[in-house]
């Protein structure tokens, strides 16, 4: 297993943080959801991010099925573009709620 170095670390625990700012987004919103557009704003004015590209951290839930699109045709990487809109699954919901952990996603 390859040693993480300082910077490496440090993105690794800012991409949790993206990920758990998420998830803890979605619970907040209206029956769970919200649009892609009002998740970036969200980060880029708490200068988690700078670009509104959070294309991987979408991926990352949708592959661990704590999130869902309501448009079928949205994926990770066009959510920015078509203004998707992003649901908290069951299981998503479950991890806010501590009934399942996972060490990728700062809760």
């Amino acid at each position: 297993m390859p040693i993480m170095d300082e910077r490496d670390e440090h993105e690794a625990l800012q991409n949790k943080a993206i990920r758990g700012y998420i998830v803890r987004a979605l619970a907040k919103g209206s029956h769970n959801a919200l649009l892609v557009r009002q998740i970036t704003n969200a980060l880029v004015a708490d200068g988690l991010i700078i670009a509104p590209d959070i294309s991987k951290h979408l991926d990352y839930l949708l592959d661990a099925e704590y999130i869902v699109f309501t448009d079928r045709t949205a994926n990770a990487y066009n959510a920015y573009r078509r203004d998707a809109v992003i649901k908290l699954s069951r299981k998503g919901v479950d991890l806010v709620e501590g009934t399942i952990d996972d060490p990728g996603v700062a809760i």
